[in-house]
């Protein structure tokens, strides 16, 4: 099998094809590596919408998280309007990468997926072996969050008092290759 592990362009590339597709308009999809204002305000207004006030980060949190090494940003934006936003950085602990927040305005288009892949995608690029998450069986809503994650191939190793589910998924070309075949090509 000729594997081709798609570099991080490559695949936000083939997620602009497949947003356009998916959602029948013209959507962006963009990468940042530091905050300004706007977009803090964007992860907030997100939080707000997608996330109990207990799992909300605080402004100065945000911004803290945004001074890790490997601090990746990015946002799906269809008609100026946010559709979905992942980000994460370097983990400390670990020779990976810590995914800390996904959240999808438009449910069952496979927006978290696509986010999520890519965020696979741009941790292996970045020599990255293992990205790990926090999240929770179900949500507030019955949403099996755990499982959206499982059937990505994230295992899962147990549940922390305060920080809930723990994840980890240990990366290869292998597994880039079909979560990209799944859920972007």
């Amino acid at each position: 099998m000729n594997l081709h592990t798609p570099t991080f362009e490559e695949a936000l590339e083939a997620t602009q094809k497949k947003l356009i597709k998916t959602m029948g308009t013209n959507c962006t999809i963009n990468v940042y590596r530091t905050l300004n204002d706007q977009l803090l305000q964007t992860i907030i207004k997100v939080d707000a919408q997608k996330f109990r006030e207990e799992l909300r980060y605080k402004r100065e949190e945000i911004l803290e998280h945004s001074h890790i090494n490997g601090f990746t940003l990015i946002i799906v934006e269809c008609n100026s309007q946010p559709l979905g936003l992942a980000y994460g950085y370097d983990y400390p602990q670990t020779d990976g990468f810590f995914l800390d927040t996904l959240a999808s305005m438009a449910e069952r288009k496979g927006i978290g997926h696509i986010l999520a892949t890519l965020l696979l995608i741009h941790s292996q690029n970045r020599g990255h072996n293992q990205v790990t998450l926090y999240t929770e069986e179900k949500d507030e809503k019955g949403r099996p969050l755990r499982r959206f994650y499982e059937k990505m191939g994230f295992s899962y190793l147990g549940t922390e008092q305060y920080k809930g589910d723990v994840m980890k998924i240990h990366l290869n070309s292998e597994k880039i290759q079909k979560l990209f075949e799944k859920y972007i090509a």
